[in-house]
């Protein structure tokens, strides 16, 4: 029996799945990709409808065997600026609505501060567990 017959386990889609989370990270795709590829990997029930997902994308090497590369200070991971690119738009939306209706009452505090605190803790979470991750 070939190799491309072979049912695929769980712990290789996930394998699977975290290159491409990696491909992301580099910017080699985009999140709807991602997420499509994601789609295929977890359908996939062999090593032959998996091994299309990668195959338009550089072969990676292992965690370990990868020269450290140290981020410029400043830049924030992909997902970050996913979360937070929305709320900077609507937080400017409702502030220029704000401004050309009067300058009354600051109202639009209620919608920046409560949804800025609610990205503000996966945020935090998330930096705190990447740091973890990249110390060991």
């Amino acid at each position: 029996m070939s190799q491309e017959n072979m049912r695929a386990s769980d712990a290789d889609r996930e394998q699977i799945v975290t290159k491409l989370r990696s491909a992301m990270d580099d910017g080699r795709i985009n999140l709807h990709e991602f997420d499509e590829r994601v789609q295929q990997v977890y359908a996939a029930r062999t090593y032959g409808e998996l091994t299309p997902v990668l195959s338009d994308l550089p072969a990676q090497r292992n965690a370990k065997s990868r020269p450290a590369i140290a981020k410029e200070p400043g830049v924030f991971p992909t997902w970050v600026k996913i979360m937070w690119t929305p709320w900077v738009f609507v937080s400017i939306l409702v502030t220029l609505i704000w401004l050309a209706t009067g300058m009354g009452y600051f109202w639009p505090f209620w919608v920046a501060v409560p949804w800025g605190l609610a990205l503000f803790i996966p945020t935090t979470v998330g930096y705190l567990v990447n740091k973890d991750q990249h110390n060991r």
